[in-house]
């Protein structure tokens, strides 16, 4: 199984893989904590890139964690499907100088990849209503957010 984490120092243009990751993924550096951007993106499946751009974007902006699926093509060309939680790290002033983000293989695909966008939409959501003087908004997301976790639920 696919596993490993990553680290974008803001800024630079290489990010660190753990030495199991960045091996799996065919990542061949002396360094796998220098390992160039552009060879981590090349790595994502083509169809999820835009998806994959815009969260992080958006992630950006609000400073916010963030949950991506997407397809990542290992060293021997076979494609998984993963599942990166990442946050950023502020200074004290703030910025961001950091981006950690947990990957970790999708083992079982018990629900549609539409069901798990909802949902991370809805967390979303909930990350904006947080910033909203109205709690109501929060307590409409939370009541959705229970719900679905009800209808996932496995018997």
């Amino acid at each position: 199984m696919l596993a490993g984490t990553l680290v974008w120092e803001f800024g630079q243009n290489t990010l660190s893989l753990t030495p199991d990751l960045a091996a799996r993924l065919g990542l061949s550096s002396s360094d796998p904590r220098r390992i160039d951007i552009t060879t981590y993106r090349d790595r994502i499946a083509p169809s999820d890139l835009q998806v994959v751009y815009e969260r992080l974007a958006r992630s950006f902006l609000r400073s916010e964690p963030m949950v991506n699926v997407y397809g990542l093509r290992l060293g021997d060309g076979s494609v998984v499907r993963v599942r990166s939680v990442s946050r950023w790290e502020m200074n004290r002033a703030g910025e961001p100088t950091l981006f950690v983000a947990v990957i970790k293989e999708i083992e079982s695909q018990v629900h549609s990849m539409v069901e798990d966008e909802f949902i991370e939409r809805i967390i979303e959501l909930r990350f904006l209503a947080e910033r909203l003087d109205d709690k109501r908004f929060r307590q409409i997301v939370d009541t959705m957010l229970q719900e679905v976790w009800q209808l996932r639920r496995p018997a």
